[in-house]
């Protein structure tokens, strides 16, 4: 099996493992994406994921590191997943279910 990709860094090497990881990804993901119409979940194999649109347009991803230039093609846009804007959305969340 080749070296895990560095957004696999530090979860274990089992199925259920990577399952609960890209589970939580996931649900990160939704809440960065809430306000551009897409969606991400995971792929039915469970390898990867699907990014998607309201209008049924999806891409099939291998890793979190390829969710970002299927967002910005999908949407038709540049997206930054680091936008300070964005960084204090999620951390107001964060914060508020401590």
């Amino acid at each position: 099996m080749p070296p895990p990709e560095w957004c696999a860094a530090g979860i274990a090497d089992d199925a259920g493992s990577r399952r609960r990881a890209r589970a939580a990804s996931v649900r990160v993901l939704a809440v960065q994406l809430a306000d551009c119409g897409i969606r991400v979940g995971a792929d039915l194999a469970g390898n990867g994921y699907t990014v998607s649109t309201a209008d049924g347009r999806t891409r099939l991803v291998t890793d979190l590191a390829a969710v970002w230039p299927a967002v910005a093609e999908l949407a038709g846009e540049p997206f930054d997943p680091l936008d300070p804007a964005l960084v204090t959305r999620l951390q107001d969340l964060a914060v508020a279910d401590r």
